[in-house]
C-alpha cells in the first residue's frame, strides 16, 4: 500500500484482495465499477496521454465544485455520517489560513502524518493545497533515520498529524475566515513530494499541472459525477481530489474499525472502487 496511505491510516484495518473481490461480487450487477490501474508506490501509471489539457491547479476545480454543489455530500464516513462540500471547503479554508500564518505558501512544504479520523486527513490535504504548499506524506512507523532524512531534505514549515515528534494534532482555526484563501499558486508549483520504500529513496515531485492532467485522464477513462460514492484503497492522497472535483462523494473507511470491505461497499452504497494492484493482488 502506498506510503502516504499507510501513514495516514485511511484504509480499513483489514484490506484484503478477497475483501475487494467480495465487495464487487456482492453488489448489484453494474452497481460497482472497479478501476484497477497499474501503480507505482506514489505515482500510479495512467492511461497514455492522447489529449492536451489546459494547465490548472489541482485544487481550483474542487473549490469550483464546492461553490456549485455546497450541500451535496463530499465525504461519507464509515458510520454513514456525511460531510457536505460546504462543510469540507470551509474547514479546509480555515485550516489553510492557519497554515499560511505558519509559513505555508507556494514553494513551501507541510508534512502530513498519521491521524485518527480519516476526515481530518482529507481536510488537511485540501488545506495544504489551498495554502499553496506541497504536502509531504510521513509514516510514523518509519525508522527515525529515514524520517529525519525526509524532514531534513524538505524542511516542512510544520507537520500535521500524530505519532511523530513535533507534529501538531490540530491548529486553532476558529478565528479564521471561511472563504477560499488568496494564494499566488500556479500549475507549475508542487502539490506533493513523495518517496518510495527503502532506506534512501528518491523523491518524486508532483506538480499541480501533472496531477490535474492525470485526474482528467482518469475522469475521461472512468467518468465520475454527482451520485457516485467512491472508495479508494492503497492509492496516493492526491487522487482523492479526483472525485471531489466531479461532485462525487469520497467514502472513507475507519482504520480503527474491523470489518470487511464488502460490508462497507454494501452498507454505504459505494458505486465505484479504485484500488491499487498491490492491494488487489496482495491477499
Amino acid at each position: 500500500m502506498a506510503p502516504d496511505m499507510a501513514a495516514a491510516g485511511v484504509t480499513a484495518a483489514e484490506v484484503t484482495a478477497a475483501g475487494v473481490r467480495e465487495a464487487v461480487r456482492g453488489a448489484a450487477p453494474g452497481a460497482v465499477r472497479e478501476a484497477v490501474l497499474s501503480a507505482a508506490p506514489e505515482l500510479p501509471a495512467l492511461p497514455r496521454r492522447t489529449v492536451r489539457y489546459p494547465a490548472t491547479t489541482a485544487v481550483g476545480p474542487v473549490e469550483a465544485q464546492a461553490a456549485r454543489t455546497p450541500d451535496a455530500p463530499a465525504l461519507v464516513l464509515a458510520d454513514g455520517e456525511t460531510v457536505s462540500y460546504r462543510e469540507l471547503n470551509v474547514a479546509a479554508n480555515r485550516l489553510a489560513r492557519a497554515l499560511a500564518a505558519r509559513g505555508a505558501r507556494p514553494g513551501a512544504v507541510v508534512g502530513l502524518a498519521g491521524v485518527r479520523r480519516p476526515a481530518e486527513l482529507l481536510t488537511a490535504l485540501l488545506a495544504v493545497a489551498k495554502s499553496g504548499a506541497a504536502y509531504l506524506p510521513l509514516d510514523p512507523a518509519d525508522t527515525p533515520g529515514r524520517r529525519e532524512r525526509l524532514l531534513a531534505e524538505n524542511a516542512p514549515v510544520c507537520v500535521l498529524g500524530e505519532g511523530m515528534p513535533g507534529a501538531l494534532a490540530g491548529l486553532e482555526t476558529d478565528g479564521e475566515l471561511p472563504t477560499d484563501p488568496p494564494r499566488a499558486l500556479t500549475p507549475h508549483h508542487l502539490l506533493c513530494v513523495g518517496y518510495g520504500p527503502g532506506g534512501r529513496p528518491t523523491a518524486v515531485r508532483l506538480t499541480h499541472a501533472e496531477a490535474d492532467r492525470r485526474v482528467r485522464e482518469l475522469q475521461a477513462e472512468h467518468p465520475l459525477g454527482p451520485g457516485d460514492r467512491v472508495l479508494h484503497l492503497g492509492l496516493p492522497l492526491w487522487e482523492y481530489l479526483w472525485p471531489l472535483r466531479t461532485g462525487a462523494a469520497v467514502v472513507l473507511a475507519d482504520p480503527w474499525q474491523e470489518g470487511e470491505i464488502g460490508e462497507l461497499v454494501r452498507k454505504l452504497g459505494v458505486t465505484a472502487v479504485r484500488v491499487a494492484p498491490g492491494v488487489l493482488l496482495g491477499g
